[in-house]
């Protein structure tokens, strides 16, 4: 038998041991991002989700799985973010989680979220029209306090006089003379039965007992008149705007004039209930801003232009959606309908804020180019009207061209002012052209 010597295997030298003793003192690379996934807004056919982690680098991979599944990778800057899924079906249920993703594998995930898209609603309606008031009639705006209570300005001629408002009171029409039955009006605001707003050039309030007109040049505040649209989220959070870029905002007990930063003709306004972001549509028909238009976010009570344009239909691929007369607010989203694509959305969440165009051939039509009128309460239930009547519904997923009144007074016939779409029930307000008599009220019945 062999005599075998005892072999040390450590390194004689300490030096050798330094590679070891390194390696030793860190940590290897956490498994555990802290990934997070919340659902912040979910339609009918897409779904946006917040992300937040912690640990990762500044800029990074993030793959959000449907039904296990990945279907979209996004590169976000730090710690959160958002990711959109589309194509998605209404009334459906989805599981998501998200990943970090670094060199082609997930290095951790989130714990799954589950979401259900919105069911999308009908396109049904029920026209009727009916008149009010004889020639030179004309109907500005609507409030709808319920089916039994709808409140109308304007100009309205009658046998017995001139009035500027009247009211539906579930039986028939009550004319009124506000301030003065001669003087036009252009926007309504209904708070309550001692609490309504209207606008001429200037605000006047009802109080339960008299109206009060604010002539806010004489009292120092704009230089001119509105002659625009009102929106409130509160009696004490109230909105003007009107000609020349001015806007005015009442705080339950002054006014004060708010500098938009533009000279475009302000002349549609619609808002979250909170009050927190109000949006405004803008646009000049003559003069030197002929074919100019705006879209300004208020947030927090300061307007900021998102979106600018100096030509009617825009140019898309540029990002040039062309001009827009009027918007719509849901709890999550702006609608519009320029000159340069059928649908526009604005996401409102904070920090998103983005455009979403949404093109189609449905509305490329000769009768029907732009929307007069955006209204809508639901994320999928808007209404486009065109200013010559043709009403086009978006239910979440589709868009429906109806003719219905096109088809009984022909083109060029109805011209719409104004609409106003609540609880299943729209009123649209405004005209006839080529000497058929009266102001229109046409009422349309949402069969959900």
């Amino acid at each position: 038998m062999k005599n075998h010597k005892h072999q040390n295997f450590f390194p004689k030298s300490p030096l050798l041991l330094l590679p070891f003793l390194i390696t030793a003192c860190f940590s290897p690379e956490p498994e555990d991002y802290g990934l997070a996934l919340e659902a912040v807004d979910v339609v009918c056919v897409e779904a946006t989700f917040r992300v937040t982690a912690s640990g990762v680098p500044e800029t990074w991979t993030c793959g959000l799985y449907r039904d296990d599944s990945l279907v979209v990778t996004e590169t976000l800057s730090g710690q959160s973010g958002y990711i959109r899924d589309t194509g998605l079906l209404p009334a459906a249920d989805y599981t998501y989680h998200i990943s970090y993703m670094k060199d082609g594998r997930d290095k951790d995930r989130s714990d799954p979220i589950a979401v259900t898209t919105l069911d999308t609603t009908s396109h049904d309606f029920t026209w009727t029209v009916e008149t009010l008031g004889d020639a030179g009639s004309t109907l500005n705006d609507v409030a709808i306090v319920d089916e039994n209570n709808i409140w109308v300005v304007g100009n309205i001629n009658t046998p017995d006089g001139e009035y500027n408002a009247a009211r539906w009171n579930g039986s028939e029409w009550e004319f009124m003379g506000i301030y003065s039955n001669t003087l036009d009006l252009y926007s309504i605001w209904y708070f309550a039965e001692d609490d309504i707003w209207v606008l001429s050039s200037y605000p006047i309030h009802w109080d339960g007992e008299s109206w009060t007109h604010y002539h806010l040049t004489e009292m120092g505040i704009i230089p001119g008149g509105l002659g625009g649209s009102i929106w409130g989220a509160s009696p004490n959070d109230v909105w003007f705007v009107g000609r020349y870029g001015r806007i005015v905002h009442y705080d339950g007990s002054r006014f004060r004039r708010v500098e938009s930063g533009t000279d475009v003709d302000l002349k549609d306004m619609d808002g979250t209930p909170d009050g927190k972001h109000v949006f405004v549509a803008g646009a000049t028909l003559m003069g030197d801003l002929g074919g100019h238009g705006v879209f300004l976010h208020i947030e927090e009570g300061n307007p900021n232009i998102v979106y600018t344009t100096t030509t009617y239909g825009g140019n898309p691929e540029n990002g040039n959606y062309g001009r827009m007369h009027t918007l719509t607010v849901t709890d999550s989203r702006v609608y519009a309908n320029p000159g340069g694509v059928d649908m526009l959305v604005y996401e409102i969440i904070p920090d998103i804020y983005h455009y979403y165009p949404v093109k189609s051939t449905v509305l490329r039509t000769d009768y029907y180019s732009t929307g007069n009128q955006v209204r809508g309460e639901r994320n999928h239930d808007i209404l486009f009207i065109s200013p010559e009547s043709v009403v086009v519904h978006y239910n979440g997923s589709s868009l429906k061209i109806m003719t219905d009144l096109l088809q009984l007074y022909g083109n060029n016939m109805l011209w719409v002012r104004r609409a106003r779409y609540t609880d299943n029930l729209a009123v649209i307000v405004g005209l006839f052209d080529s000497g058929i008599p009266g102001g229109i009220i046409v009422k349309g019945v949402h069969q959900e």
